[in-house]
């Protein structure tokens, strides 16, 4: 009998202390997923679908009530209450938010303005992280401005009693600072003056952070590099030497391969080998091949970096592709010459392409045949961008021209420019993003291969038709592509909790068969959207309605954001 009651006493205990689901209640403020987060039981990403609900030891969840209140506390919750019990066989966290601390007031001295980087307005809730970020941020600006010594006194007064927070900042700069010596420690491999090029300051600019940042992205360009330091810490008054070390992989001959998907191309495979120190000096010599449903092909390149900002590369390869009507095989060479002049970017190329169209179904629109086509091309970009794959403001400018004459060597005299602009601005409610595209191709004599027109449509385009199928078609139904184009949009990007984002965007496109757009006829797609934000960008999900026919619609996924 003493043996029954033992084993069912252990039981019992064992039952009590096994896992259960984790739930929460009464959380209006903080999304769930960031809970899960504080108490360290990640929630499962929401595509994970074939995982379990969090779940967690109930003697352990008495332990982490404190955490959660205090997490709470930071975001601007000072009464914040938690409990839990046990519900119908899982944990419940009852959380009673009460009222948040609001700000009363905010007041700033400051030689710069900073304005549009305080967080808070009167009225708002006080968010201690917010805070933090803030001071953060305001001591970046005033070193992205020439300040490398800043006395930044930011306090935030709190009565709990009022529920209110007054926040006061107090900057205090020197006088504005310059770079002081630069020096350069690099491998026997590695040239310092290769590395010296690449620095986007020289002795005696006016100092900024951004500079350093900038010089970060521009070195680590160079595929062969590991590891580079830029240490800018040893003041002295108000000059600023640098020291830049720099390693180099000792095994520089680097494989890759991956599996991709995406609603233009389909399933993407790829693989490839690439020496990233060819021979010393930062020198790259690569191999690729790459797969998808419409898109193959395999690629050699070579790059090499030149003082002062330039690289010369090289290209070739042979490819094919499958278009609506017709096939289109090519063998290609380009080379080219870039030139970075902050915050400019420069490319000058010649382009030799031989295109074979075959198995066309429209020998008027797609007609078989080969042509050889020899292009320079000219472009220029310059990008102001926070991010690259998730902006939230700046802008940025692109615009380039390509063109031949026809002659022994090119089967055509035509010319083809293009030209984009992006545009993204923080607001209260999210972020506001617009981009513009324009088109146009002119040939006077001879033809071009038909894969030279714009094609409209997809998730880089107007997103209520799929990849390439906007615009006129031919009896066949296929897509024949246009001459010119000009396509807008507009996006609103609104935060959803801490994870997620929705959008609502309208995509407009005028497509004509001469060298200007159509603007009576307009293709308009609005239509939502979902991003999931990871640290490799933000997973995006999309569908585009055409909006004088709801009937015409598509999706589209992709990783980070389109512009």
């Amino acid at each position: 009998m003493k043996r029954v009651v033992a084993f069912s006493l252990l039981f019992l205990q064992l039952l009590f202390a096994a896992a259960l689901p984790v739930e929460f209640r009464g959380n209006e403020h903080i999304d769930e997923s960031r809970l899960y987060e504080v108490m360290g039981i990640p929630k499962p990403l929401f595509f994970e679908f074939w995982k379990e609900k969090p779940q967690m030891d109930p003697e352990k969840v008495n332990a982490l009530l404190p955490v959660i209140e205090n997490y709470y506390r930071s975001r601007g919750f000072y009464h914040t209450k938690a409990s839990s019990r046990i519900e119908k066989g899982k944990i419940l966290i009852v959380i009673e938010e009460k009222e948040p601390i609001r700000v009363a007031d905010v007041s700033t001295i400051s030689l710069l303005d900073i304005t549009g980087i305080i967080p808070f307005k009167k009225g708002d809730r006080f968010d201690a992280e917010l805070f933090v970020r803030s001071k953060q941020k305001i001591k970046r600006h005033y070193t992205d401005n020439h300040y490398c010594n800043v006395n930044l006194d930011a306090k935030a007064f709190i009565d709990i009693e009022k529920n209110e927070a007054y926040i006061v900042y107090d900057i205090l700069p020197n006088e504005p600072c310059v770079f002081g010596k630069i020096t350069i420690h690099t491998p026997e491999s590695v040239d310092e003056r290769i590395i010296r090029s690449l620095l986007m300051f020289r002795e005696g600019d006016p100092y900024s952070t951004e500079l350093i940042r900038r010089s970060y992205r521009d070195i680590y360009a160079n595929e062969g590099i590991e590891r580079v330091v830029i240490d800018d810490t040893k003041h002295q008054d108000n000059r600023v030497p640098v020291n830049v070390n720099v390693s180099v992989y000792e095994k520089p001959l680097h494989f890759t391969a991956g599996a991709g998907y995406s609603s233009d191309e389909g399933i993407n495979l790829q693989m490839g080998i690439k020496h990233r120190n060819f021979f010393g000096n930062l020198k790259t010599v690569g191999f690729d091949v790459r797969y998808s449903q419409i898109k193959e092909y395999v690629r050699m390149t070579a790059e090499m970096p030149l003082a002062h900002h330039n690289r010369l590369g090289l290209e070739a390869g042979v490819k094919k592709e499958i278009f609506d009507g017709y096939d289109e095989y090519s063998v290609l060479a380009k080379f080219n010459l870039k030139h970075l002049r902050h915050p400019h970017y420069f490319q000058e190329s010649i382009i030799f392409e031989r295109t074979d169209t075959r198995n066309s179904k429209d020998p008027v629109n797609f007609p078989n045949g080969k042509l050889l086509i020899v292009s320079p091309k000219i472009g220029w970009e310059v990008d102001k961008r926070d991010s690259f794959l998730d902006p939230t403001k700046g802008y940025r400018l692109e615009l380039d021209g390509m063109g031949s004459i026809r002659s022994s060597i090119s089967d055509a005299t035509y010319y083809k420019l293009f030209g984009s602009a992006s545009w993204h601005r923080s607001v209260e409610w999210g972020i506001f993003s617009t981009r513009l595209k324009l088109g146009s191709i002119k040939v006077t004599d001879g033809r071009i291969p038909p894969s030279y027109r714009f094609y409209a449509g997809g998730m880089n385009s107007n997103r209520a038709y799929n990849y390439r199928q906007l615009g006129p078609k031919n009896r066949n139904g296929d897509p024949i592509g246009a001459y010119s184009i000009a396509e807008g949009t507009v996006e609103f990007r609104v935060p959803l909790g801490e994870s997620f984002r929705w959008i609502v965007f309208s995509d407009v496109t005028f497509l004509g068969q001469d060298e200007f757009p159509d603007f009576g006829k307009a293709y308009i797609a609005v239509g939502p959207g979902i991003r999931y934000m990871t640290p490799m960008g933000p997973i995006a999900f999309d569908v585009g309605f055409d909006i004088n026919d709801f009937g015409e619609f598509a999706f589209h996924f992709h990783i980070g954001e389109l512009f």
